[in-house]
C-alpha cells in the first residue's frame, strides 16, 4: 500500500517566524510514529520542487506561517477551498513556481491531493534570525493539537515514542 497522504511543514528556518511548519515538523519526527501511509515532509523553501513529495497523495496538510490578520502566535485552520482557489501571489520572475501553483497544477491533472488544507500560525516577526519569536514559539503546542484533531477525522493517531529524541533543529545554534 502506498503512502495516502502527507504533513507538509514549509519556511524559512532562517526567517524568524516564517520557520513555524518546519519546527513543528521536526517536533513531530522526533517524538511520534506515524503509521506507514503518511509521510512527514520538510518542505523548507523548496516551491516547486515539491511536486514528487506531492504527486499521488490522497491528502495532504500544510504547517505554515499565515500572513492574515489576528495577533502573533495565533493558530487557525484553513480549508484547501480557500486558498487554492486564488492566485498564489506575485512573482519576481514568469518562471517562478512556488507551493501553491504547484498543487494547482497538480490537482488539475489529477494526480495532486484531493483534499488539501492548512493549519498556519500568524507571525510576529519575519527576519533574518533562526529562531521564532515567545508568541510564535508558545503556539506550537496548539498546532500540534490542532493537527492531531484533523488527522483523527482521518482515523489517523499518531503514537508517542517511547524515547523520544531531541528535534534536529539543525539551524539553531547549539547550546
Amino acid at each position: 500500500m502506498g503512502i495516502k497522504g502527507g504533513i507538509l511543514g514549509i519556511g524559512n528556518v532562517l526567517q524568524q517566524d516564517d520557520g513555524i511548519g518546519v519546527k513543528v515538523l521536526k517536533y513531530l519526527e522526533a517524538n511520534f510514529i506515524f503509521p506507514d501511509d503518511v509521510e512527514l515532509i520538510d518542505g523548507g523553501t523548496t516551491g516547486a520542487g515539491l511536486d514528487i513529495a506531492i504527486f499521488g497523495k490522497e491528502w495532504m496538510i500544510v504547517l505554515d506561517a499565515l500572513e492574515v490578520s489576528g495577533d502573533p502566535g495565533e493558530v487557525k485552520l484553513v480549508c484547501g477551498e480557500d486558498f487554492l482557489s486564488k492566485p498564489s501571489g506575485i512573482r519576481m520572475t514568469p518562471h517562478q513556481v512556488g507551493f501553491l501553483d504547484q498543487i494547482q497544477l497538480l490537482a488539475l491533472e489529477g494526480n495532486g491531493p484531493t483534499h488539501v488544507d492548512l493549519i498556519g500560525v500568524i507571525p510576529k516577526e519575519i527576519d533574518f534570525l533562526p529562531m521564532l519569536s515567545p508568541e510564535v514559539e508558545a503556539s506550537m503546542d496548539k498546532v500540534v493539537e490542532m493537527l492531531f484533531d484533523w488527522l483523527k477525522k482521518k482515523d489517523i493517531v499518531p503514537e508517542r515514542r517511547s524515547s523520544p529524541q531531541p528535534p534536529d533543529y539543525w539551524w539553531l545554534p547549539v547550546k
